[in-house]
């Protein structure tokens, strides 16, 4: 957890020019729009940057580290399944009253039954498939959902993640694990949009990221108040330390 406090102190160190005891009267709200932008920029480069394989986050053991302070576990968040396309056996559940709100899939295992079969356990394939290839998995042997195997595969959209069968069993509950939206950082001293007092919430993620959330903020508020000395600075803290 990084220190609020912290966060908002080395943002003005770094944005102010304090050999010249310059300083920018950027507001408080403001900082705050920028550190919680970061921390989402950062979050998303986690989980995209640097991924030619196409593995999930929690196959580079740093990745998962950085982030796992925000990973949902599977018995918190069962989903009921609806059939909703009978031609490829597609079953649906809804992400929207996910709570903590949704953000990326990590993983995800199926209840279902098959005859007098009841509450087998089907695995989900982590990678989640592209549209396109639906009809070719289903009709494909060797990838086709099986529930003597124990698996099927899935597909997450922005509202709705799907599941398929081969027609034969029947899914009842999905058991989602998924990687939720930070808090967003706040500190005391103004009124938000809904007309409520702001309050303090330190940033969850690690201590050692918070340089990292600290040199993308600095930019974006750099950027946007034309303060290129301190732009240039935060872009070569970050090429130095990648």
């Amino acid at each position: 957890m990084i220190l609020v406090e912290s966060l908002l102190y080395e943002l003005d160190q770094q944005l102010n020019k304090l050999a010249s005891n310059e300083h920018q009267q950027i507001q408080l709200e403001d900082k705050l729009i920028a550190l919680n932008t970061a921390q989402l920029v950062l979050i998303k480069n986690k989980m995209d940057g640097n991924n030619v394989l196409g593995l999930g986050f929690d196959a580079f053991k740093k990745r998962y580290e950085d982030l796992q302070a925000l990973v949902e576990n599977y018995d918190d968040h069962p989903l009921d399944l609806v059939e909703t396309d009978k031609n490829l056996n597609k079953w649906t559940a809804s992400l929207e009253g996910v709570k903590p709100a949704y953000m990326f899939y990590v993983d995800s295992y199926v209840i279902a039954d098959k005859g007098d079969c009841k509450d087998r356990i089907i695995y989900v394939n982590n990678d989640c498939v592209k549209h396109a290839d639906i009809t070719v998995l289903i009709n494909n042997a060797n990838y086709k959902p099986s529930f003597e195997y124990q698996e099927t595969f899935n597909l997450v959209s922005t509202d709705e993640i799907g599941v398929y069968t081969d027609g034969t069993f029947t899914p009842k509950k999905l058991y989602l694990s998924y990687l939720r939206y930070p808090k967003y950082i706040d500190y005391p001293g103004y009124v938000k949009f809904d007309g409520t007092d702001s309050i303090k919430q330190d940033c969850e993620l690690k201590n050692y990221l918070k340089d990292e959330i600290l040199d993308l903020a600095v930019q974006s508020l750099a950027l946007s108040t034309e303060n290129q000395n301190a732009a240039q600075a935060s872009e070569i803290r970050k090429k130095s330390s990648e």
